[in-house]
């Protein structure tokens, strides 16, 4: 197994890896993921089972909801696809278009997910990551004070029917089940100790900020954190597997023209921790 980088610590590609893996083999992986959140495999061949399992071996595995995405007779696998089968859709069509981490709108996010290639069209579809570490890094001295010790609202409620038009809207019990949750917009990974800003398109509000003031500079960091240079673009390969730590990372899908081509791919989803502050809370969200 060799760990080739493919743009500076953010993203490496793992060349030779052969399922299953020995516990050494294993540790090395797991080495290589904390140094870069980005790991391309590169043809790796693997069943569903594996898929599971060597997933598995870095957490708790997370269940997709709706269940009717999920590839059968395998719960822990959710299947991103436009293909249809006798007029039934084998997956959801046109996930993850827009920059997010995955479940960043639950009160536990994902830690990460792994996503495998199965069938590929000849041209778009591409998946872009964007570094949380270097976007942190690179925040002017005043912004990092507004934000210092404050959580961001990410909100499914008020955002679904923008990001998933296509979709059903919420119903009562969806909203429920998905109430409005506050997260840290500095955060510390749990592992590599270092700070990520953490941003996605859920995000709506900023806690102890005025609604207009903190709704525009959501939307200003949402833009910052995405600039070219924070982002890696992932151009696939048949059976390609990108497994990516969304507690650093931001990830957006990119359009291809799914009325002529397919796209068939498999993804584990790891489940999180609660996000950790980073930094001690605004003197203005102080208590007295």
């Amino acid at each position: 197994m060799v760990v080739r980088p493919l743009q500076g610590e953010f993203a490496a590609e793992v060349i030779g890896l052969r399922l299953p893996v020995d516990d050494a083999t294993f540790r090395d992986v797991e080495l290589a993921w904390l140094r870069h959140p980005i790991l391309v495999f590169r043809d790796l061949q693997m069943t569903p089972q594996q898929h599971i399992a060597f997933t598995r071996r870095f957490g708790p595995l997370h269940i997709m909801e709706p269940l009717q995405y999920n590839l059968p007779g395998y719960p822990e696998i959710f299947v991103v696809s436009n293909v249809e089968e006798g007029g039934k859709a084998l997956g959801m069509k046109r996930a993850g278009w827009g920059w997010h981490t995955d479940g960043e709108d639950k009160a536990i996010p994902n830690a990460g997910s792994m996503l495998y290639a199965l069938e590929l069209p000849p041209e778009g579809g591409d998946t872009l990551y964007a570094d949380g570490y270097a976007a942190y890094e690179a925040l002017s001295a005043d912004v990092k004070d507004k934000i210092r010790g404050r959580r961001a609202c990410f909100s499914r409620i008020k955002l679904h029917h923008v990001h998933y038009p296509h979709l059903p809207a919420l119903t009562e019990e969806d909203k429920r089940k998905r109430p409005d949750v506050w997260h840290p917009l500095e955060r510390r990974h749990p592992k590599s100790g270092r700070t990520a800003l953490y941003i996605g398109r859920w995000a709506c509000a900023i806690e102890g900020m005025p609604e207009d003031e903190g709704a525009q500079l959501v939307r200003w960091l949402q833009e910052f954190s995405v600039r070219p240079e924070f982002v890696y673009r992932h151009r696939w390969r048949l059976h390609d597997a990108v497994l990516w730590d969304n507690r650093c990372a931001q990830h957006c899908a990119t359009p291809f023209d799914d009325a002529k081509y397919r796209r068939h791919m498999l993804r584990t989803t790891l489940e999180g921790d609660a996000p950790m502050m980073a930094t001690s809370p605004a003197r203005s969200l102080a208590s007295p």
